[in-house]
């Protein structure tokens, strides 16, 4: 008989070499863990933020009196999300959705890719609107495409037509099968933990928010004024509309201060009794100066007097002013426009 024998040691070194195969392949997915894990913590985040839309906060007729010219690019991305809470909604349900896809084993492909696509249009948006967190989602988008790398070769010949699109690996970060049979519960568990602190945790960040419509919320012109006008247009600090908003946080709201001279103060005002209101204004943030020293300066705190007339206007005394306020319509349009399914006698209103 020519029977060929095993060399001495074979058997251990094919043992030796199965599990370093093992310990490299488990440590690959311990690391691709640790940043499907951390991507889904970042997108919980974002996403709760936005669906109790919190991170843009909500159109309010207290920003009403600011012009294009004088916002910044990323207070025109501000307000363009903030205008459309459906839009804001959706776009957290996206990042919560890829979180929460990105937290269960046999969904991680579907939660990179959501990612990934998520994180492409965020990171547009901060480069275009000069955003200041672009490198935070330059290296969310990153983390996305490598937690999706493993499936990247298989979505590749399937779109491109070179086959079927066939089962991909699945994260194994216990290799031996008891141990696993614990993780594998243990796991759901504690992602439900995760998803449901990060929802009380990022809820509770923000104020409470609460809207009164009542006066003087809305946007008013000047109509009358009791005191003289200056001997130049540049030197006249007289008022000339007030824009006060509807939605208060812990009980102040956005107000906003037009002068005659053009100059723009923005802060807040709290009702301080049934016909009385106090006003923190500030001038608009120059460029170049820090948001630190900006909230450090001193406010203008202004305690007003209001009694509504008759005829539907307002008059307001205090601080050194009696004016007469008439409501301003055409400021209000962005406001009461609202959405009509079919089109109206005025369409296309585009102004």
């Amino acid at each position: 008989m020519n029977q060929r024998s095993a060399s001495p040691g074979t058997g251990d070194y094919t043992v030796e070499k199965r599990l370093a195969r093992t310990a490299a392949v488990t440590l690959g997915w311990w690391a691709h863990g640790a940043v499907r894990l951390l991507l889904a913590v970042a997108l919980l985040y974002y996403g709760y933020a936005k669906l109790v839309l919190g991170q843009f906060g909500v159109t309010d007729m207290g920003d009403a009196l600011i012009t294009q010219g004088e916002m910044s690019p990323m207070g025109m991305l501000w307000r363009l999300v903030a205008f459309s809470p459906l839009f804001q909604f959706l776009g957290g349900l996206a990042e919560w959705g890829a979180a929460i896809a990105l937290l269960w084993r046999r969904s991680v492909p579907l939660g990179a890719a959501l990612s990934a696509g998520s994180m492409s249009l965020v990171l547009v948006l901060n480069l275009g609107y000069d955003v200041p967190v672009k490198q935070i989602a330059l290296t969310l988008l990153v983390m996305a495409l490598i937690v999706l790398s493993p499936w990247i070769p298989r979505l590749a010949r399937a779109f491109l037509g070179h086959g079927k699109l066939g089962e991909g690996p699945r994260p194994v970060l216990v290799p031996w099968p008891p141990l696993a049979r614990v993780t594998n519960i243990l796991g759901p568990i504690a992602a439900l933990v995760l998803v449901g602190l990060a929802g009380w945790g990022v809820s509770s960040m923000y104020s409470e928010r609460s809207v009164d419509e009542s006066a003087p919320a809305g946007v008013w012109t000047v109509q009358e004024d009791a005191a003289e006008p200056a001997a130049q247009l540049r030197e006249d600090t007289r008022w000339s509309a007030l824009a006060f908003g509807e939605v208060e946080y812990d009980g102040r709201a956005a107000v906003q201060l037009r002068q005659a001279n053009g100059e723009l103060l923005a802060g807040s005002y709290d009702r301080t009794g049934q016909d009385t209101i106090e006003l923190s204004l500030r001038p608009l943030r120059e460029q170049g100066k820090p948001l630190q020293e900006h909230s450090a300066a001193e406010p203008v705190v202004l305690t007003l007097s209001l009694q509504q007339q008759a005829d539907g206007t307002l008059r307001m005394t205090g601080e050194g002013q009696d004016l007469v306020l008439a409501p301003d319509d055409s400021a209000m349009v962005l406001y009461e426009r609202g959405f009509s399914w079919g089109v109206r006698a005025d369409d296309p209103f585009n102004r």
